[in-house]
C-alpha cells in the first residue's frame, strides 16, 4: 500500500481559488469602472439594476452574504448617494433597497467594467473552458453555505 505523499499548500484546490478569488478582486478594484463603489458595491449596483428594489435579505441571499455585511456595505452606499432604503410596501420590518441615479450610473459603469475584467482574466479559455469552469465554479457554491462553519 503507497502511502501519500504531503500536499503543500500550493497543492490544495481550495487555497488555489482563495487567493485567485482575493486576487480578482483586488485586481478588479483598480478598474476605473469600479472606482464609485469597490467590486463588491458594484456587485450590489449591479443586483439592483437588474431587479431594483429588492429587500435587504433577499440581496443578502443572492450575494451570498450575511445580513450585518450586507447592511455595512449598504451603509456605504447609502452614504456615498448610489442607494436609497425604503421601507417595505406591506411588510414594515423590510427594507427595500433602490438605486440612485448616481448609483444607476455607477452600477451601468461597474457592468462594463465586470464585463471588461471578465474578458481580460477569461480571455485565455476558449468558449468550452469557460462553461465548463463555470458549471464547476456553480456546483462548488450550491455546495456551500453563506457563511463558512467554524
Amino acid at each position: 500500500m503507497m502511502i501519500p505523499r504531503e500536499q503543500r499548500l500550493e497543492d490544495l484546490l481550495g487555497w488555489r481559488l482563495a487567493v485567485a478569488g482575493r486576487l480578482v478582486r483586488s485586481w478588479a478594484d483598480t478598474h476605473d469602472g469600479f472606482r464609485e463603489a469597490g467590486a463588491q458595491g458594484t456587485g450590489l449596483l449591479i443586483r439592483l439594476l437588474e431587479r431594483d428594489g429588492l429587500t435587504q435579505v433577499a440581496l443578502a441571499r443572492l450575494q451570498r452574504v450575511e445580513a450585518p455585511t450586507l447592511c455595512r456595505m449598504v451603509d456605504r452606499l447609502e452614504r456615498d448617494g448610489l442607494v436609497e432604503r425604503r421601507r417595505h410596501p406591506e411588510d414594515r420590518r423590510a427594507i427595500c433597497l433602490y438605486l440612485t441615479q448616481t448609483g444607476r450610473r455607477a452600477a451601468r459603469r461597474g457592468r462594463k467594467a465586470a464585463a471588461d475584467v471578465e474578458h481580460s482574466l477569461f480571455g485565455i479559455l476558449d468558449h468550452d473552458e469557460q462553461e465548463q469552469f463555470a458549471a464547476m465554479l456553480d456546483r462548488l457554491l450550491a455546495r456551500l453555505p453563506i457563511e463558512a462553519t467554524r
